[in-house]
């Protein structure tokens, strides 16, 4: 397994986390279901600093972006 530095991996797996999420719901549009865009959690997750608020809502074609793209940034380097 290679090293990678810390900051590619996690934009790495936030890129793979939208991408995900985009195909999923593209791929619900065009199958006409709703099995990819399913939420997992009832409320988004949120993180709240002073100025910005970020909500975060996982659905199982996120989760599958976040795998596959950690398994290639680690497998690839």
């Amino acid at each position: 397994m290679n090293k990678v530095p810390i900051g590619n991996l996690l934009i790495a797996l936030i890129l793979g986390l939208f991408i995900g999420a985009v195909a999923g719901a593209i791929l619900d549009k065009v199958m006409g279901t709703l099995i990819f865009s399913l939420h997992l959690f009832k409320e988004p997750v949120i993180l709240e600093l002073y100025i910005i608020k970020v909500e975060v809502q996982l659905t199982p074609a996120s989760l599958v972006g976040l795998v596959a793209t950690g398994y290639l940034v680690l497998k690839k380097g």
